[in-house]
């Protein structure tokens, strides 16, 4: 015991101050209530993302400035990671290599837009994170990308160039990101299992059930999208699917059963029986997407489907929250909450360039 209080006391007692910094702010409040995007910009000044102000300030880039809470977020990463036990500070490690791909991805997206879409990406290519996050990335090498070679080569460096190298202009013209993408994400999650198994045990069980709920959430929601919206099929469907946690693991058991059971049918009666009180909203999405209003159908059963997620995924890490206090625990409500105020900060500032009044912006956000 002796061992995991000084392994966590420091960097908890740190992270647990700012929690209540985070708890007590009425930060995003008052960006709502002014009456201008200058004004809510203002509001951050005297807070951690200070930065974000002047950004926007001397730039009059709202894009830039985001662009910097993206930066804030890395940062934040690598302050916590040097007081972690060496196992842990590996699986913060991997939690921010998430970050890094969604970075690679949106760099392929503009590649992928102007060398095979033929749209000008000239004006979007400054938006890209160059900073190093864990992999040596050429990102610029990839948005001015002649050849798909010169992607592999930009991240040859990296483990995504074992990913990307089975891809190729030609496939990606003809089927869309969408495998690349769906291949990056499976990568992600299978070194976040390695990370997790090599967690002490108290650490390995509070992150496995953090993450196989997280897991289980991001299946539904690709069940919903994928199963849905392109109408993927069966093996197909199955697939995508994420073969970690509860969702995945029933979904590889019963493909591997060849069930008689259409294998979508079969996904349907695995999330009642895990959680029941989403089932009936996907029961409501129906399947023909031909007409614009049963396209406004579904995506109002799809965006409760979203809130009850979120819901359930805040109460999981206020779990972790009062969990053991010598554990990982804190660090990853920590990590939580930060990204659940930053994603409120970018939502508000966007919404103000949008000139949303309160009432809106508020109903849009479910405050």
């Amino acid at each position: 015991m002796m061992s995991r209080v000084s392994d966590y006391a420091y960097i908890n007692a740190r992270l647990r101050a700012r929690i209540g910094i985070m708890r007590s702010s009425s930060i995003i409040d008052d960006m709502i209530k002014a009456p201008t995007l200058v004004e809510a910009v203002a509001k951050l000044d005297g807070t951690r993302h200070q930065h974000i102000a002047e950004v926007y300030r001397s730039t009059g880039d709202l894009e830039a400035a985001e662009l910097s809470l993206l930066e804030e977020q890395i940062e934040s990463y690598r302050e916590v990671v040097p007081f972690l036990p060496e196992e842990s500070s590996f699986f913060m490690t991997v939690l921010l290599e998430k970050l890094e791909i969604e970075n690679l991805k949106t760099a392929i997206r503009l590649w992928y837009s102007g060398a095979i879409m033929h749209h000008s990406i000239s004006e979007r290519a400054k938006y890209i994170c160059r900073t190093l996050i864990v992999h040596p990335i050429d990102y610029d090498r990839i948005t001015n990308a002649e050849s798909f070679g010169d992607i592999l080569s930009a991240v040859s460096s990296s483990p995504y160039n074992d990913v990307l190298s089975a891809f190729s202009f030609e496939s990606l013209s003809s089927t869309g990101l969408f495998p690349l993408e769906i291949a990056l994400d499976h990568m992600w999650f299978s070194h976040l299992a390695g990370a997790i198994i090599k967690l002490p045990s108290a650490d390995r069980k509070l992150a496995e059930e953090i993450y196989s709920t997280d897991i289980d959430l991001k299946n539904i929601l690709i069940f919903v999208r994928y199963g849905y919206y392109y109408h993927l099929e069966g093996i197909a469907l199955s697939d995508v699917i994420i073969p970690n946690g509860y969702i995945g693991r029933e979904v590889v058991r019963k493909k591997a059963c060849r069930s008689g059971e259409e294998l979508t049918q079969a996904f349907r009666n695995i999330v009642h029986r895990r959680y029941p009180a989403i089932s009936d909203e996907i029961d409501n999405i129906r399947r023909a997407a031909d007409d614009f209003t049963t396209m406004e159908e579904n995506a109002r059963q799809i965006m409760l489907i979203e809130d009850y997620l979120a819901k359930w995924r805040a109460k999981a890490y206020q779990r972790l929250l009062l969990s053991k206090p010598f554990s990982i625990g804190v660090v990853l409500s920590y990590f939580f909450l930060e990204r659940q105020e930053d994603s409120l900060i970018q939502a508000v500032l966007s919404a103000k360039s949008y000139n949303w009044d309160e009432g809106k912006i508020r109903e849009a956000l479910g405050l």
